[in-house]
This record gives C-alpha cells, sequence and structure tokens, in this order.
C-alpha cells in the first residue's frame, strides 16, 4: 500500500493529478485493506478476479492467496506501475475497460469500485459473471443506499431490483472518507455480494421489464408498458390479469411482482430471452 506522499510522488513523476472525477481516491488505511482482504475468504484453488486496482492498495496483498489471479486495470499509467511492481508476481494484468472483458469464469471478485460506473459494473457482473461464487465491493454509502431501497421509495428502481434477484447483499466495513487519497465527499461501505442459485436465462429478460416499467417513473406501469406492447387494450388486459391496477406505477411492485410480470411477457413474446 502506497501511503498519501508515495501517491503525491506518483503522480508528480506522471505530470498528472488523481481525478475524482474518475473516482481515483486511493484506498491508504491498511486496517480496512486487511479487513476486505479477509472477507475474501480466498482459497488456493479460487479464480480471484480484482477490478481497477490503481495502485495495487488490495493488489499486493492478494498476491499469493490465489493461484488463478487477475486484475483488469483501464488506465494505462496504473497498468504501467502495476506491471513494473508485480512483473515477477503470480497476477496476470490486464489493460482493459471492464465492461468489454469476458472472460467470466472467475468465482472470486474484488473491487473497489469507481463511483461513477459503480451500477454499470455491478449489472455487467450480474448478467455475466456466473460462476461467481462471492463479490466483495467497495463503494460510495449512497450507493449501497440505492441498492438496497426498498419498495415505494424514490431509489427503489432497475438496478436493485435485478441484483436482488442475483445476489444475497450484505454491508460488512463502515469506511470513513478520511482513509483516502485524495479524500473523497462521502464515506464508503464494503459490501458482500453471494450469488444465489437463479434461473440464470431469467436476468436479462428481469433487466428488460424493469427498464420497461421505470422508463418514466413519472408515468403509470400501463404507459410505460404500452412502448413495448403498442395497444392499450392488450395492455390493460395483460396488467388486469396479473392483478395490478391499471394506475399503478412500477415503484409499487416488488421482486416477485416483476418475476411474474417477467413471465408474462416472456410467455407473450413481447420480450426476449
Amino acid at each position: 500500500m502506497l501511503n498519501r506522499d508515495e501517491i503525491k510522488d506518483f503522480f508528480k513523476l506522471q505530470n498528472s493529478h488523481a481525478k475524482k472525477e474518475l473516482g481515483q481516491n486511493f484506498l491508504c488505511n491498511k486496517k480496512t485493506i486487511d479487513q476486505i482482504i479477509d472477507l475474501c475468504e480466498l482459497k488456493k484453488e479460487d479464480k480471484l478476479l480484482e477490478i481497477g486496482p490503481g495502485l495495487g492498495a488490495l493488489t499486493n496483498d492478494l498476491i499469493g492467496k490465489a493461484d488463478n489471479f487477475t486484475v483488469v486495470e483501464y488506465d494505462a499509467k496504473f497498468v504501467d506501475y502495476l506491471s513494473r511492481c508485480y512483473s515477477e508476481k503470480n497476477v496476470n494484468i490486464v489493460k482493459m475497460n471492464i465492461l468489454k472483458f469476458n472472460d467470466f469464469s472467475f468465482n472470486k471478485i474484488v473491487s473497489n469500485l469507481p463511483y461513477y460506473i459503480t451500477s454499470d459494473i455491478l449489472l455487467y457482473v450480474a448478467l455475466n459473471f456466473k460462476d461467481l461464487d462471492l463479490g466483495i465491493f467497495m463503494m460510495q454509502k449512497e450507493a449501497y443506499k440505492r441498492i438496497v431501497a426498498k419498495r415505494g421509495s424514490e431509489d427503489y428502481g432497475v438496478l436493485n431490483i435485478v441484483l436482488s434477484y442475483v445476489f444475497n447483499m450484505e454491508q460488512k466495513i463502515a469506511v470513513s472518507r478520511t482513509s483516502y487519497f485524495p479524500m473523497p465527499d462521502v464515506d464508503s461501505v464494503v459490501c458482500k455480494f453471494v450469488r444465489k442459485d437463479v434461473d440464470e436465462k431469467k436476468i436479462k429478460p428481469l433487466l428488460t421489464t424493469c427498464r420497461t416499467c421505470f422508463l418514466n417513473r413519472r408515468k403509470t406501469l400501463f404507459n410505460n408498458l404500452n412502448t413495448i406492447i403498442h395497444d392499450k387494450n392488450y395492455t390493460e388486459s395483460i396488467i388486469l390479469d396479473l392483478g395490478y391496477e391499471k394506475c399503478c406505477r412500477a415503484e409499487e411492485l416488488s421482486l416477485d411482482d416483476f418475476l411474474r410480470l417477467t413471465d408474462k411477457l416472456l410467455s407473450l413474446k413481447l420480450i426476449k430471452e
């Protein structure tokens, strides 16, 4: 783990600076790092992926814990730094946007998620990493609150419905903003995601259903659904057959309701698997 002065020196040598707008806040708290490593429950036979290692705060302590360890980093200067530091270590360093990475065979993932694409990464993991057993994700506290928002709240929506279908999620560690350099504006949390035994073929159509139903939060479920059905009478009959009111809104529906609606739309071939 680099300390604050070492991080400053790195950016001086690069004639650059940490870009807070890209979520480039570097963890400098050894206690938190040790806690995250422990949460990963690593075994030698695990296939481990770290997303966005940056300057290797977690990477350094993860090396040697699993025989198959890959890190995916998009920023070239961090890739160069990691490659020089760990050239003789058992770690595969990949320069790539994680949303284009297509090796989905990992059973464990750990990441200090950049806040500006937290939702995109979590959905990408949910849709594609079907062999995943455990994910340990650090994210801004507000992002986690959105993910676990309850039905009827203003934050309830596509992300937390899909993630709650795929994962059991639990906050494990609270991380003060003072644990980072540069210091972000908000605190963070470390969360444990355990993949459920679900029908994998249903994840993508569930996502399609949710995106349709939340297309315009101000509109009713009827109006949003009709954007793909294009027949008001048919749309109304589907809603009423499922036991919903024509005037209800998407945020009133539970995960089970969305699964029933997804099954209905699939059976009528209104959405695809």
